[in-house]
């Protein structure tokens, strides 16, 4: 314990710490905590396993703070969308299991593949976004309309890989025409959902290191809390903007693995 106190106290502490704010504002705002997150992790000389299972926990304690909190303000109900929890949860262990059984190449192969049809999706669809709540009748729940496949494919993607995941969702929660902030709400409440999965697999198979995971959980719980304070600030032109430029940076970044 006190050899982990003092990885926690030193320099190297201090960067975990700060990649995890960083990653984690990114991520509430746009969902791309990937593109700083495992990046940066892999640039310290963190392992790819071990830097997607810090990831995982990194994330879910993030997404964590961020559900809580928005349970407690009843912005959001556990018991209206549980069964997407657990469908999300499901692909999150599935895509844990993937990444252990193929290889690096391949994972960064399907992350291009996700990600290339994810961008042109929002480059045809910005119409989706809507800027603000407005209550109408409709026949069918939230939870009807919204296609449990589609969390459980990008909870697995997210499970054995993650960068992009988030951005996915809320790209999804968009075209079923939920207004940005609905939209952060439902993709943290699927990233806890698929991190917790993925995260109690790869704990189980003894691949955590918790002198990183802690350092970067600290800082991810801060940088959640900071998005969301920032996220009533963005205005939908923003949005319609920056989406697709992240989704192209991520796009690189994965082309620019694969080449390597």
């Amino acid at each position: 314990m006190e050899i982990l106190l003092q990885e926690w106290l030193s320099i190297k502490g201090l960067i975990l710490f700060t990649i995890g704010l960083l990653a984690a504002i990114i991520g509430v705002l746009f969902g791309a905590a990937g593109f700083i997150l495992m990046p940066s992790l892999l640039l310290v000389g963190i392992p790819i396993h071990t830097t997607v299972a810090v990831n995982k926990f990194a994330t879910g304690i993030s997404a964590l703070s961020n559900v809580v909190s928005f349970v407690i303000k009843g912005r959001l109900s556990l018991k209206k969308y549980f069964s997407i929890m657990i469908v999300s949860c499901l692909g999150g262990v599935l895509g844990a299991i993937f990444a252990i059984l193929l290889s690096e190449r391949i994972m960064n192969v399907v992350a291009c593949i996700s990600l290339i049809f994810a961008f042109i999706m929002v480059l045809r669809s910005n119409k989706w976004i809507v800027k603000d709540v407005k209550k109408k009748d409709v026949k069918k729940t939230e939870e009807q309309r919204i296609n449990k496949l589609v969390p459980f494919a990008i909870s697995m993607y997210d499970g054995g890989f993650g960068p992009g995941s988030a951005l996915m969702n809320i790209t999804y929660f968009l075209k079923k025409q939920h207004h940005y902030l609905k939209a952060v709400e439902l993709t943290r409440m699927i990233s806890l959902s698929s991190c917790t999965g993925a995260f109690l697999f790869y704990y189980f198979t003894g691949i955590v290191n918790w002198g990183i995971a802690i350092p970067v959980s600290l800082g991810s719980i801060a940088g959640s809390f900071l998005g969301l304070k920032i996220i009533p600030h963005i205005q939908t032109k923003w949005i319609q903007i920056i989406l697709p430029i992240i989704f192209l940076f991520l796009i690189v970044q994965v082309v620019t693995d694969l080449i390597q």
